[in-house]
């Protein structure tokens, strides 16, 4: 063995012996992640990366996709730009009533996401990931339906969405 060869072996013995219980403790949780059901599957959906495998960047990136939802929704419920606007004249009171049911489960989810950051437990963190993201797979075409609905209204042939095809200002 070289100098250098010796060197390197006793550089990475002092850092191994050298690391936290902190540290030591964040080795561990990719190995706890995986115990979670059908984990490659939400690896994928959240785009997650081996670097970004923690109970904590898992559900921010899931808390991500709840905040479009929301936003897509509250678009609809309370329009402040044109598009918004335009878009809203697709929903009657009924469909807005249900968005508003919706809106209000989401954000619960949501809020369960940020209950749970700020108290930051382990386990807490770990049984929460498969449960929102069994919510947002339910809500996924859901919103995707609601999305349609708002681009149908910008096709050319969709007279029927503004029933006296005048627009009025709402402010």
């Amino acid at each position: 063995m070289t100098k250098a060869q010796g060197n390197k072996k006793d550089n990475k013995i002092k850092s191994d012996k050298t690391l936290s219980k902190k540290d030591k403790k964040i080795s561990k949780i990719p190995n706890l992640l995986v115990k979670i059901p059908n984990f490659e599957a939400i690896k994928k959906e959240y785009d997650l990366t081996e670097e970004s495998l923690t109970p904590i960047i898992v559900l921010h990136k899931m808390s991500e996709v709840l905040e479009l939802y929301i936003k897509i929704i509250q678009q609809i419920l309370q329009p402040e730009e044109f598009h918004s606007m335009y878009e809203c004249g697709a929903f009657d009171d009924e469909d807005k009533r249900k968005l508003l049911i919706l809106y209000r489960k989401i954000m619960f989810i949501h809020r369960d996401i940020l209950k749970s950051e700020i108290l930051n437990e382990e386990n807490n963190l770990l049984s929460l990931i498969p449960t929102i993201h069994k919510e947002i797979i339910i809500l996924k075409p859901v919103i995707a339906d609601i999305v349609t609905k708002m681009q149908k209204v910008w096709e050319l042939n969709s007279k029927d969405i503004l029933k006296d095809n005048s627009m009025h200002y709402f402010g």
